[in-house]
């Protein structure tokens, strides 16, 4: 029945497209696109690629998961939206054409590949970032997830180019057998990977490395942001030589909650969107690459009504971090509480204890944080690491969750804080709240720095 009534759904999509195409006269055919699909990184890479195209005058526009960028105009493309609905993709790209624009950068999703949102579009290039597991309760197998990303490739037009992460070696191989029988005259394929790299260095300020002889200054944090840097250089080589791009790479504005660094000192506090376990595993491993000493903690939900990815993310947390501090991420339909409960299994699993858990703000006012101190200290002395859990079905969960784990930072520690990111809001039932998680951040900390200086 459900694969029926996306069958229907798709066709309806069909329907709208070829409709909207019609009504605004294929405004592609006058433009030169990009496509960027992948379960991680589809953001970055099409704004970096965007960031390059500008800063050499070129004129572009791009559509993503943040924003669409026409001319000097940003528009917000809905809560929770990737590749908008059929009809708002062409009304873009014609707002485009009639402004002068050439190119456009199409962050591009698996959903918006099968449900045919994106038909008459052909790419001049595009590229796969990574194919990990994601939305596996609409595509149900990773083969079928896979199988639409890929779908991106048959949107590119003969002679045109494919960029591929050969890091990635499950999809790599994936893709490699689905391009066998592609012959390079038709599709040129171009694989990079890290192993490229040379001189690579990383601190908070961001990385530096050399590539084909051309010395990079990349001035956002993340290991894995070193593939999508890649992935938009080589994408770029097709218009510009080596020096301007790194020229323009140097001054890359890190997109909206992508690694943003709100204060190193007296310790971190990193707002970031990773909301699937691949993402957490490279943020967390990124991080600790970064900075040998200190704690991190981690602060995060996970999606209701969504694929059971929560799991690992429970288990990388602790595995790879010292502190797990769970809050609401859109639990929709969901209870909170169950949410929480089931990443709390998983992280026990892999040697956490759950040390305390508040289902409601009430419990957090008056708590006594030299005696958590304590607590938090005994559970490492046993080689434990703390779990805390807030579980009311609010924003005020998210609200609480960040203020405490501000609160029990110490100096050199970590506070990462992600899954919402540039989202400007929280889903609870239907019921879109507004959230912004960086006014969220700015907040407690100027409350926790008043806290202190009255002290």
């Amino acid at each position: 029945m459900r694969n029926l009534l996306n069958k229907i759904l798709n066709f309806l999509h069909l329907l709208q497209s070829v409709s909207a195409n019609i009504y605004y006269a294929f405004p592609q055919r006058k433009l030169k696109l990009i496509g960027v699909t992948g379960t991680d990184g589809k953001t970055t890479t099409t704004q970096m690629i965007y960031h390059i195209l500008k800063e050499n005058g070129f004129k572009v526009g791009y559509i993503s998961t943040i924003s669409a960028k026409i001319g000097e105009r940003e528009i917000d493309t809905g809560f929770h939206v990737t590749t908008p609905d059929p009809w708002s993709v062409p009304k873009y790209l014609k707002m485009m054409s009639d402004q002068g624009i050439e190119y456009v950068v199409l962050e591009s999703t698996s959903h918006g590949l099968v449900q045919n949102r994106l038909w008459g579009i052909e790419f001049n290039s595009a590229t796969i970032t990574n194919i990990k597991s994601d939305h596996l309760d609409y595509h149900k197998t990773w083969e079928n997830y896979a199988k639409a990303k890929a779908l991106l490739i048959d949107k590119v037009k003969d002679g045109g180019a494919v960029v591929l992460n050969e890091d990635d070696k499950e999809s790599a191989k994936f893709l490699k057998e689905y391009l066998k029988d592609v012959e390079e005259e038709e599709i040129k394929q171009i694989w990079y990977s890290k192993s490229q790299l040379e001189e690579v260095k990383s601190s908070f300020e961001g990385f530096e490395f050399e590539f084909e002889g051309q010395r990079f200054s990349l001035p956002i944090i993340g290991r894995y942001n070193l593939e999508n840097a890649l992935a938009a250089i080589n994408i770029c080589k097709k218009y510009l030589p080596l020096t301007l791009i790194s020229k323009a790479l140097a001054n890359f504005p890190s997109p909206i909650g992508r690694m943003e660094v709100i204060q190193t000192k007296p310790f971190v506090v990193i707002i970031d969107f990773a909301h699937t376990p691949h993402a957490l595993e490279a943020a967390l491993n990124s991080l600790r690459d970064i900075q040998k000493t200190g704690r991190i903690i981690s602060v995060f939900g996970c999606a209701g009504k969504r694929d059971k990815k929560r799991r690992e993310m429970g288990r990388y947390a602790i595995t790879l971090g010292e502190m797990l501090i769970l809050t609401a991420e859109d639990p929709r339909d969901e209870k909170l509480k169950d949410v929480n409960d089931e990443i709390i299994k998983y992280a026990e699993s892999a040697n956490g204890v759950l040390l305390q858990r508040f289902a409601s703000s009430k419990e957090l006012s008056g708590l006594n944080f030299d005696e958590v101190d304590g607590k938090i200290e005994n559970l490492f002395k046993a080689l434990k690491k703390p779990i805390f859990a807030f579980d009311e079905d609010s924003i005020q969960s998210r609200i609480d969750a960040i203020k405490f784990a501000l609160s029990i930072a110490k100096d050199g520690d970590i506070v990462f804080i992600t899954g919402k990111a540039h989202e400007k809001s929280l889903a609870f039932g239907k019921t879109e709240y507004p959230w912004y998680d960086r006014d969220a951040v700015l907040e407690a900390l100027k409350k926790l720095q008043l806290n202190n200086n009255e002290t």
